[in-house]
């Protein structure tokens, strides 16, 4: 991300050395504002409290390099094997089976800022629980911001793929229907169409919502299937969100906002910028809930272009006005047919 270097400073010596001597004239990290000092602080609370950036392919270094607002990203596929003969042509174009001539675009068009009044940035600074109380907050409030629009790229992708006019398609083939608790039978159907998609687990996430985390956690029939991380729940959740490993895929457990619902109202202020009505095309009467889902490393694209801090003095309030803000984008691909099934929704039906 493009938040500044908190090194370019040094913090040893109270400030920039601009002369070979430390002199009066010197910058001081005390008489002014430092953006890269509240970068690294903000950058920090950012990780701690972001989880769908777990999960995808970060492409934020390619955005910070070309420029611009959209990566196209071609789909390789899988090349057919060909057999070698002698005086006979190899590389002949055979692309059946593949999705090599289709292409995904991932457009950077969502720009939040978090804003907050401090009375005096510069002492704030100074002041070490002051300090991790502002850029605290403002990091958690973008955290949110990008993982809410990421979450809803994902359930937005399934909605699309398998909303019925009563829910999830009954013959979906990228859905396991597991009620609100997960079974040695649901994992089974899960890794069914999995391993049918790319041969094994490599790649794969499995994110579960506190309902069915719950279950699984709980569950003393699920054998050495699910393994808890050595950490446990309570160190490694706030950090990551990674609680174990379930049949050699990571487990994430998410508190977000689209799991376990039936419908996500629209929140400009969380970063919710469209509500989501569920699976249900017709109505939300009978609604599934979405209570996780398996994602391949190739279903989600995302990344951050640019996230600076500014600050400014305001006269009219007598206060520092400090933001951070973020530019950032994000795609989910994946289709119920063979072969390209890259997002395996679990849910609960309400019909």
């Amino acid at each position: 991300m493009a938040l500044t270097n908190p090194l370019g400073s040094n913090v040893l010596i109270g400030g920039v050395d601009s002369s070979s001597t430390m002199g009066a004239n010197n910058d001081t990290l005390a008489l002014e504002f430092v953006p890269e000092i509240w970068g690294q602080a903000i950058l920090e609370s950012f990780n701690k409290n972001t989880i769908m950036t777990q999960l995808g392919t970060n492409l934020s270094a390619i955005a910070q390099a070309q420029g611009g607002d959209k990566i196209r990203l071609p789909h390789v596929g899988i090349p057919a094997v060909k057999a070698v003969t002698q005086n006979a042509e190899v590389l002949e174009i055979d692309v059946a089976g593949s999705d090599t001539g289709v292409d995904t675009e991932l457009v950077i068009d969502q720009h939040y800022a978090a804003p907050i009044w401090i009375p005096d940035a510069v002492k704030a600074q100074s002041a070490y629980d002051l300090f991790n109380l502002y850029s605290g907050q403002m990091g958690y409030a973008i955290a949110k911001a990008v993982d809410n629009h990421l979450m809803y790229t994902v359930v937005a992708k399934l909605t699309s793929v398998l909303g019925s006019g009563d829910g999830v398609n009954a013959n979906a083939t990228m859905n396991v229907e597991v009620g609100d608790a997960l079974t040695p039978a649901h994992l089974a159907s899960l890794m069914a169409i999995i391993t049918a998609e790319t041969g094994g687990t490599e790649g794969w996430t499995v994110v579960l919502s506190p309902k069915a985390y719950g279950s699984l956690a709980n569950s003393s029939n699920f054998g050495n299937a699910f393994t808890q991380g050595l950490a446990g729940l309570a160190s490694n959740f706030s950090g990551q969100g990674i609680v174990g490993s379930l049949l050699g895929m990571p487990v994430v457990a998410s508190n977000s906002v689209f799991m376990d619902v039936g419908s996500v109202a629209q929140a400009a202020t969380a970063g919710i910028h469209t509500a989501w009505d569920g699976f249900d095309t017709g109505d939300t009467t009978d609604d599934d809930y979405l209570r996780g889902f398996a994602i391949h490393e190739s279903a989600l694209y995302w990344a951050i272009q640019d996230q600076n801090v500014k600050q400014s003095y305001q006269h009219t309030y007598m206060q520092d006005l400090v933001s951070v803000d973020s530019l950032y984008g994000a795609v989910a691909r994946t289709a119920d047919s063979a072969g390209n099934r890259r997002i395996i929704s679990l849910t609960d039906s309400k019909t």
